[in-house]
């Protein structure tokens, strides 16, 4: 579905929420973790019209089929799964909801713009590594409800069917698990318990993105997702493991035991290399990267891929074909500022309204990383610089203007491929000047040299996130993410 039409798929959702009313009572059900869910396929059930929606061409059995006001089909949405678990038509102003909070994979932090959906059968493998492909590709099984968390990790999802067993899909991107509610009762509020609902931590419980990791020796940004809950097993070294975590050795930093490759030999030497991974994470290496391959990187995030890169891996872009498109007014070496308070942006350059940047300062706040309405940042850089010169890149952190380096940029994004739409963009690059490993310990790192000997995870410290590794968890999730036009809220499965 083209993603000039998304508005009219929203709208329908809305009018199909309206049509199955809200809730009049409570019940509490946590549910089962059922791996990768049971099979299900095609259902049937009764035929409905909400209010203000031509029901349109006849669907598949146990569908609703929408029209926008062109009285063009925009959604076909199936009313049960093929185990007979139904919609029920609610009277009055009542429906089949459930409500909860979506949690980090730790279950420490909630988490901002997962989906959450009844699928009516069961979703699809995902495809292998970067593919510039549209949201509704990877939300699949045909969902029947769906709702997206809020700045609070919480979401209500009306209009879902009733009974024993029914199956329910977490999903951010590629991360994915599916669990089981023992039961929902019809017409009312099954409420799951805390903190009942997180991301995947290994594969046993889910579907984890593949990430590659190439090390650093002046940060620690691998141990970052050790942090966020991920399994010591999903860690391994380069591309013959079996984990979702690829480890590459990048100078001076940490390395796997049996060891890993060099990044620059094993990684980023070819786009066919980095094809293999949904997110590629570059953690500083304490000078500027070496033996890149920058054409390589630009061509992988064009078709799709994901990108996190750290302080002196400027490298990769102010110079060769990111250097073209001019994304920011760089300064190049180390240029340490110290501890830096900063603001999250909430507009766009261009004055739109930015809603993720509105909802990251939201999320910063409810998990206690912000004081005073601002980011506490320990050993900042400052690297780039970003205004609406150089659009389409995005600041999301900025110093604060009576701060020691007002307005300088800690984060900012762009969308890929360059040139395109920004409906039509299915990669991202982020550039970071914070460093995780200023506020770790990890290894025994002293903030400025990660030790010789390092190995990853087995040196990674185990504690809370600092503030700045929550505005990096935020980061890393919206990374993940199915990619929208950045003065929209995130993408749902009924997209393009």
């Amino acid at each position: 579905m083209p993603r000039d039409v998304r508005a009219n798929v929203r709208t329908v959702v809305s009018a199909l929420a309206l049509a199955f009313g809200f809730a009049c009572g409570t019940s509490t059900s946590p549910p089962d973790d059922q791996g990768q869910g049971a099979s299900h396929g095609p259902g049937s059930g009764p035929d409905g019209k909400a209010p203000g929606i031509d029901a349109g061409a006849p669907g598949a059995p146990g569908t609703f089929t929408g029209a926008d006001d062109a009285g063009e089909p925009v959604a076909s949405v199936p009313r049960c799964t093929a185990a007979g678990q139904c919609v029920t038509a609610c009277g009055g102003s009542s429906a089949t909801t459930i409500a909860g909070t979506i949690y980090d994979p730790a279950g420490h932090n909630p988490l901002y713009g997962v989906v959450v959906y009844v699928p009516a059968a069961t979703p699809s493998p995902f495809p292998s590594g970067a593919t510039c492909s549209s949201c509704s590709s990877l939300y699949t099984g045909n969902p029947i409800a769906f709702a997206v968390t809020d700045a609070d990790g919480h979401f209500t999802l009306a209009g879902a069917p009733d009974g024993a067993d029914i199956p329910l899909v977490i999903q951010v991107g590629k991360w994915r698990r599916q669990l089981t509610i023992p039961t929902v009762a019809a017409c009312a509020t099954t409420q799951l318990p805390d903190p009942s609902l997180r991301l995947p931590r290994n594969q046993s419980e889910g579907d984890i993105p593949a990430i590659a990791i190439s090390t650093g020796g002046a940060d620690t940004l691998e141990c970052m997702l050790r942090r966020i809950g991920l399994d010591a097993s999903e860690y391994g070294p380069g591309p013959s493991s079996s984990a979702r975590i690829h480890i590459y050795e990048g100078a001076g930093g940490a390395n796997t035991s049996p060891a890993a490759p060099e990044s620059s030999k094993g990684l980023w030497s070819t786009t066919a290399q980095l094809a293999k991974y949904d997110v590629v994470l570059l953690s500083c290496e304490g000078d500027e990267t070496k033996n890149m391959n920058q054409q390589a990187l630009y061509d992988y995030a064009a078709a799709g891929g994901r990108v996190f890169a750290s302080h002196y891996h400027y490298a990769w872009f102010n110079t060769g074909p990111f250097g073209a498109a001019n994304h920011a007014t760089w300064k190049t070496g180390g240029n340490s500022i110290g501890d830096l308070n900063a603001e999250i942006a909430t507009t766009l350059p261009d004055g739109r309204a930015f809603p993720r940047g509105q909802a990251m300062k939201a999320w910063l706040g409810n998990v206690g990383a912000l004081v005073n309405g601002e980011l506490a940042i320990q050993l900042a850089r400052h690297n780039a610089d970003v205004s609406l010169a150089n659009a389409p890149s995005i600041p999301w952190i900025t110093g604060d203007p009576q701060s020691k380096a007002p307005g300088a940029t800690q984060y900012f994004s762009v969308d890929t491929p360059l040139g395109t739409a920004e409906a039509e963009a299915c990669g991202r690059v982020v550039y970071s000047d914070l460093h995780v490993g200023g506020a770790s310990g990890d290894y025994g790192f002293d903030g400025e040299h990660v030790p010789a000997g390092a190995v990853v995870p087995d040196g990674c410290i185990d504690g809370p996130l600092s503030s700045q590794e929550s505005a990096l968890e935020f980061m890393l999730f919206d990374l993940s993410a199915c990619i929208a036009p950045p003065d929209q809220s995130p993408d749902v499965p009924l997209t393009r």
